[in-house]
Parts: structure tokens; C-alpha cells; sequence
């Protein structure tokens, strides 16, 4: 792997989020907190609370604005349903206080604005091969070194 150096945080964010976030509708995250360090490599955990209901909603909703894109963009429920409670990808992050000054990043801004005070800025998100089992956790969380290990050899194996 070079000097790129390991994964060892992660965070947790809804299954709608999670979905959003896959399929490149979503490349901003609003939180509370400022992870440390403010700019590296992560991985994504999706919250152990998502049902179908919950993604037809997020479904009907963005069909308002993307109409028939939105099948093409997002995951199938069959996939989407076994993400709860696991790892599914890896992705670098930025984190600032405030605005970015970007334009197009500004959009993300206002439309994904949950009130906190922090941005983090999602790129070369990449789906793991498998998704992996990890305890439940909220925002960013450091990953036990075997959880790190596994998330590594599933990098490995997909060739990210």
C-alpha cells in the first residue's frame, strides 16, 4: 500500500444517508463534532436502525427531483437491506467549520444542513467487496486494530 497510511476511524450514519452517500447524490456529511485528525481516510459504517420503509420514503422522495435517474443511481433494496450494523466502504474526508467556498459544494451544504457546525467533504468513496460486522457506534469512532486489519484486507482484495 505504500505510504498511504491505515484506516483506523471510522463513522456511522443512517441507512438513507449511507444509500445517499453510495450513489453519489450525497458528498457532504453535516456533524457535531470535527473528527481528528480534520483530513484523512475513513471508513463508513451505516447505523443498525434502516428498514424498507425508510428506503422506499428516501425513494419516493428523491424520484420528486431526480425522477427515473434515482433507479439507476441507487442500490437495490437487497444489497441496501444487509448494510445495518456493518462497514460497507472506504472514503477519504475533509472537515472544515463553517461554509466551503466552492459553489457546487455550497448546494450539498444547504440542502443536507442538519444544524451542526461542521462539513466534512466525502471523495474517493469506494464500496468495500464484503460489508463488515462492527459493533454499533455514532459519529466518528475509532476501529478496534482487528476491525482496522479486516477493512485493510478488504482494500486489498477489492484492489481500492
Amino acid at each position: 500500500m505504500g505510504n498511504v497510511s491505515p484506516i483506523v476511524n471510522a463513522f456511522t450514519c443512517t441507512g438513507a444517508y449511507a444509500v445517499l452517500i453510495m450513489s453519489g447524490l450525497k458528498r457532504v456529511e453535516n456533524r457535531s463534532s470535527m473528527p481528528v485528525p480534520v483530513r484523512g481516510r475513513c471508513a463508513m459504517s451505516v447505523s443498525k436502525k434502516f428498514c424498507r420503509k425508510e428506503y422506499d420514503g428516501m425513494k419516493s422522495w428523491l424520484t420528486r427531483f431526480n425522477g427515473d435517474r434515482v433507479d439507476k443511481l441507487l442500490p437495490p433494496w437487497d444489497i441496501a437491506q444487509k448494510w445495518p450494523g456493518r462497514i460497507i466502504a472506504v472514503m477519504d474526508y475533509e472537515a472544515i467549520e463553517g461554509e466551503i467556498e466552492d459553489d457546487a459544494w455550497r448546494v450539498q451544504f444547504q440542502y443536507w444542513n442538519e444544524g451542526y457546525r461542521y462539513w466534512w467533504r466525502l471523495s474517493n468513496i469506494r464500496k468495500l467487496p464484503s460489508p463488515i460486522l462492527c459493533r454499533g457506534n455514532t459519529g466518528m469512532w475509532r476501529m478496534p486494530p482487528e476491525l482496522s486489519s479486516e477493512v485493510e484486507k478488504q482494500i486489498a482484495i477489492g484492489a481500492l
